[in-house]
């Protein structure tokens, strides 16, 4: 898992100003009408009535959409301070806001393609072993969008730019995310993860590691750092044991000193202005600062077993 900096204020204010009318109109009616559910017409009470008036409110509609990643649990306490049966997926209330900001809202009025190019990150966040490119708007080729609160659970999130976290379809599929709930499996979001929180390491399981690269059995991956309700709900230590290879190649070109060799080559090699941070991801085949990780399946994992072998430094 990697963490995702926050995004332009100017891309916030953008994906709220880009539904914002229609939402507000949206939410007003339903104040006024209700709305319909399996079939079923749902109409607010005189108290839900005022509050769902109340959110279609300029200021207080955008607090809730452009609520940062550590403000989101304020909003969720709002709501159920409101109604505390609110994250009932069977309750009016709940089934009124999902009629809001779910079908019509997220479903609708979204741009999710627009959403997804704002934010302009190439792997899956949640595992970084899958791209997550978008290409041209009118082919409809994109990732996924997790909602990190469930939307059948918090539907009242369902537009709330910190709450969309585009994904691949293996994180964001059934036996990974699903609908669990990030408060009751103890994860935390991407946008609040920190480097450290996550780090790989190896151990050698024969003795003869080195004889050659092909074959499995020979090394364990592990994390030495970990969040442990996201690696249990996106199945983290299982998916990267299936990536010995790549720690192998590792390994190897750390014991054969490739690197010291390879990186005087480069530094020579004329015509070729190379820095070392660049040299770096010739050396392991992967991007190495912080920054990039993004842009590059198990470049995370690359980074810290290349630290940890000192075929690079920090």
């Amino acid at each position: 898992m990697i963490p995702v900096p926050l995004a332009k204020k100017s891309d916030v204010k953008e994906h709220f100003q880009s539904f914002a009318k229609d939402l507000q109109v949206r939410i007003k009616r339903v104040a006024q009408r209700g709305a319909r559910f399996k079939g079923d017409l749902i109409k607010p009470n005189a108290k839900q009535k005022k509050f769902l008036q109340d959110l279609a409110e300029d200021e207080r509609l955008k607090k809730l959409i452009c609520a940062s990643p550590d403000k989101l649990e304020n909003q969720i306490d709002a709501f159920t301070s409101f109604d505390g049966g609110v994250l009932n997926v069977q309750s009016h209330l709940n089934r009124l806001l999902y009629a809001i900001f779910v079908r019509t809202g997220y479903e609708i009025y979204l741009d999710k393609w627009e959403f997804i190019n704002r934010l302009n990150l190439d792997t899956c966040c949640y595992c970084n072993r899958n791209y997550t490119y978008r290409i041209a708007k009118d082919l409809k080729i994109k990732p996924e969008i997790d909602h990190f609160y469930p939307k059948s659970k918090y539907p009242f999130l369902g537009l709330s730019f910190y709450n969309l976290i585009p994904s691949c379809q293996t994180c964001n599929g059934f036996g990974a995310k699903e609908e669990h709930d990030p408060r009751e499996k103890g994860m935390i979001s991407p946008y609040l993860l920190k480097h450290d929180q996550f780090k790989f390491t190896y151990t050698p399981l024969l003795s003869d590691v080195l004889s050659t690269i092909e074959g499995s059995g020979k090394i364990r991956i592990s994390l030495a750092e970990k969040i442990d309700g996201n690696t249990e709900i996106f199945r983290l230590s299982e998916l990267y044991e299936k990536h010995e290879d790549h720690v192998l190649e590792l390994i190897i070109k750390s014991q054969i000193n490739y690197g010291k060799p390879h990186r005087d080559y480069l530094k020579s090699y004329r015509g070729l202005n190379i820095t070392d941070r660049e040299i770096d991801r010739m050396l392991i085949g992967n991007y190495t600062r912080l920054e990039d990780l993004h842009k590059r399946p198990l470049a995370k994992l690359y980074r810290d077993i290349a630290l940890e072998l000192k075929l690079i430094k920090e």
